[in-house]
């Protein structure tokens, strides 16, 4: 199994990453709605002689100690605004029958539609896909939440939230064009090796990115994705671990064009594990057909859609070369699987999914797996057309 990673490819993928207008005003508008909040929330205060409803841990406790929860966190009272925004305020249960408070339900409709988009249709989508998590892990006074989880055929997404427990930002870090910050983990989410193995599962590749849901709050989001290749057996059911120990910050300069030395904002144990549960809207699309791939002949074993992305397997027949001494290409024009793959929607808008696949050889073949998130959550409805190699698949 190989994994082909063009960091060049992911700076751009990264970098392309921005928020819709619709998404904007979103966000504007929850703005003002916690404005609004927090001063009806002081009036009843004063008025009921009410006071601060969560209560914190003492100091001490903080300091030089890891504890992992699984509660529903409060966001400064929005939880049924939110809620009711995506259709979800009077849901106590969800999937299996699975019971979450609506702090929980808040949070995880906060983070999604940020992250996929929050127009009607695109809040429903998320409403039938994501689950809630509200698992949580503390060090040294930073609070990493897994808020919700995502996904489809091959792939997921979780997002989650960092945060200062003393409530103080993390003024140490600036937002790019786009609206994300350089912030990373040392870390992160995966499925254990058994299971790994059990599911037959090749290898897989990622990425993340952070951003701000809520600019009058004092936390960061995280968004992390991950594609799985070499197995048909569904994620639903299995066990997430993550464990991270640095709190990274890659600063750029002053022009933007180039990255200066990591800095290191916190270290910590921070280790939780949560089910992975997503609705799997995955639609099989015809497969079978014969295309050109760079310069390679290839046929299509598996292509689907989903609400939010798609996955296309095919073998090659051809197969890579040796890898260089480092395990790294450095060409990766070059592989067998090589191939753009980009999907064009109703509106005539086209998204190029990107170059990077896992692959892995068969006899002298090579099978080559992308799977890949949309920008913005989609009705598959709108997809007109897959596109890789020389061969487009109209979507009927």
């Amino acid at each position: 199994m190989s994994s082909t990673f063009d960091p060049t490819s992911y700076r751009s993928d990264l970098n392309r990453l921005s928020f819709s207008d619709e998404q904007k005003a979103h966000m504007a508008a929850r703005l003002a709605e916690t404005a609004s909040d927090r001063t009806a929330e002081a009036k009843e205060a004063r008025e009921n002689g009410t006071g601060k409803i969560l209560e914190l841990h003492g100091a001490g406790a903080a300091h030089s100690a890891s504890k992992c929860v699984r509660r529903p966190k409060a966001r400064r009272g929005r939880a049924q605004r939110i809620a009711a925004a995506l259709g979800i305020a009077a849901m106590l249960t969800i999937g299996g029958g699975t019971a979450y408070a609506t702090g929980t339900l808040a949070r995880a409709a906060d983070s999604l539609a940020a992250v996929f988009g929050a127009g009607p249709a695109q809040t429903e989508l998320i409403d039938r896909i994501g689950r809630p998590i509200g698992a949580s892990c503390t060090s040294n006074g930073i609070t990493i939440t897994a808020d919700a989880i995502i996904g489809m055929r091959h792939a997921y997404a979780v997002v989650y939230t960092i945060e200062k427990d003393d409530g103080t930002a993390f003024d140490e870090i600036t937002m790019n064009e786009n609206g994300h910050y350089n912030l990373f983990l040392e870390g992160g989410g995966n499925i254990n090796a058994l299971t790994a193995l059990r599911l037959g599962v090749q290898g897989g590749h990622g990425g993340a990115y952070t951003f701000d849901a809520d600019p009058s709050d004092n936390a960061i989001q995280l968004m992390e994705m991950m594609s799985l290749t070499g197995t048909d057996a569904s994620l639903s059911g299995e066990t997430l671990h993550f464990d991270a120990s640095k709190l990274l910050y890659m600063p750029t300069s002053a022009d933007g064009q180039r990255d200066l030395p990591v800095e290191t904002i916190a270290t910590g144990d921070w280790n939780m594990s949560f089910k992975i549960d997503y609705n799997d809207l995955s639609v099989d699309l015809p497969a079978g057909q014969s295309f050109t791939v760079n310069g390679h002949n290839a046929v299509v074993d598996e292509l689907a859609i989903s609400p939010l992305g798609a996955t296309i397997t095919y073998t090659v027949d051809a197969v890579d070369g040796p890898s260089e001494p480092t395990g790294l290409e450095t060409n990766s024009e070059s592989r067998a699987g090589y191939g753009n793959f980009s999907v064009t929607f109703t509106d005539g808008t086209t998204e190029e999914i990107g170059s990077g696949y896992g692959s892995w050889r068969e006899g002298g073949k090579t099978v080559v797996q992308k799977t890949r998130l949309f920008d913005q959550i989609r009705d598959v409805d709108d997809i007109a057309s897959i596109t890789v190699g020389d061969l487009t698949v109209p979507i009927q």
